[in-house]
């Protein structure tokens, strides 16, 4: 046989082989098969794999859950119930740090010992990547803390969080707790997409003792016109104040939406995951989860019925 013709034929066999080849990965791997599913964004994921439906509510949709506030420890506010004064102000051209409206009127709550403050949780993260980051987290059950969804999945699960409730700088009043990556929940959007739509969580602690000691909040699912007639309080632990120390800024909303609450409530990253709530009766209720900041407004994750029986799910 012509040495040219045979060099042709193998040459020919060995491109068919290969043609074959790519079309068996991209039968098994294609990206059909990668496709984000977003009839399960809103499933609890946690780290194992694990896939839990919201729980099922029979009767009438509930609106809120109460609060605890232990027996033992005292309630001190600043000025929660009437908040700090509040209009809506033009923030261009100010000198300001990031994220902090006009004058910073943020609030030392120190020491953090009694409630609602004790309640509110310094978290240390060490991240997928080994580094060390910062955000806060709030009791709403006696071993459940809620946050934001990038303090505990950041590119990747967190490794590890140290959850620190009503701590004071070098204080930790009530001790701490450290989990593991197994301790950690969020959605399964938040894993799929990255955006704030889907951007909560939460941390599962090993059992009551903290929760019970401390206190949590209680949390509710308000229409649109209750939060726009609200005052706003959020706390918790900015990382451009001493390190570990609680901060509190009270303010009017300046808008809502199905899935974001607006406001000009003072915050700096590390208030990732605070609390946003109402205090009424002296029961305090939280209605969104603090996640991000731009130059024009801060805002964070609203608590409607989706994420409110996500959260009751996380805390059973």
């Amino acid at each position: 046989m012509n040495r040219r013709i045979l060099v042709s034929l193998i040459t020919l066999i060995v491109l068919a082989v290969l043609a074959t080849a790519r079309v068996g990965v991209t039968l098994a791997d294609g990206p059909t098969d990668k496709q984000p599913d977003p009839s399960r964004a809103f499933q609890s994921v946690a780290p194992d794999g694990a896939v839990q439906d919201p729980v099922s509510l029979k009767g009438p949709q509930l609106q809120t859950v109460k609060g605890f506030q232990p027996s033992g420890i005292s309630q001190h506010r600043p000025d929660e119930e009437s908040g700090l004064e509040f209009a809506r102000r033009t923030v261009k051209g100010m000198l300001k740090p990031d994220y902090v409206f006009g004058t910073d009127d943020r609030v030392r709550i120190s020491p953090a010992t009694s409630y609602p403050w004790s309640a509110i949780a310094h978290l240390v993260i060490t991240r997928a990547d080994g580094q060390t980051g910062t955000c806060t987290g709030f009791f709403i059950g006696p071993h459940t803390v809620a946050t934001a969804g990038h303090c505990v999945y950041n590119g990747g699960w967190a490794r590890s969080i140290i959850v620190i409730p009503g701590r004071d700088a070098n204080s930790a009043p009530f001790g701490s707790q450290t989990v593991g990556t197994s301790a950690l929940r969020t959605v399964n959007g938040w894993l799929q997409f990255g955006t704030p739509l889907y951007d909560y969580g939460a941390i599962i602690l090993p059992d009551n003792t903290l929760g019970n000691r401390v206190g949590w909040f209680g949390f509710a699912n308000y229409d649109d016109n209750t939060i726009m007639n609200l005052i706003g309080n959020l706390s918790g632990y900015p990382s451009d104040k001493a390190f570990g120390t609680q901060w509190w800024d009270a303010k009017g909303m300046i808008g809502v939406d199905a899935d974001q609450v607006y406001y000009l409530i003072d915050m700096i990253p590390g208030h990732s995951g605070s609390p946003v709530w109402r205090t009424i009766n002296n029961e305090r209720y939280a209605f969104a989860i603090n996640t991000y900041q731009n130059p024009q407004y801060n805002f964070g994750k609203r608590i409607n019925q989706t994420v409110f029986n996500l959260m009751l799910t996380w805390r059973q």
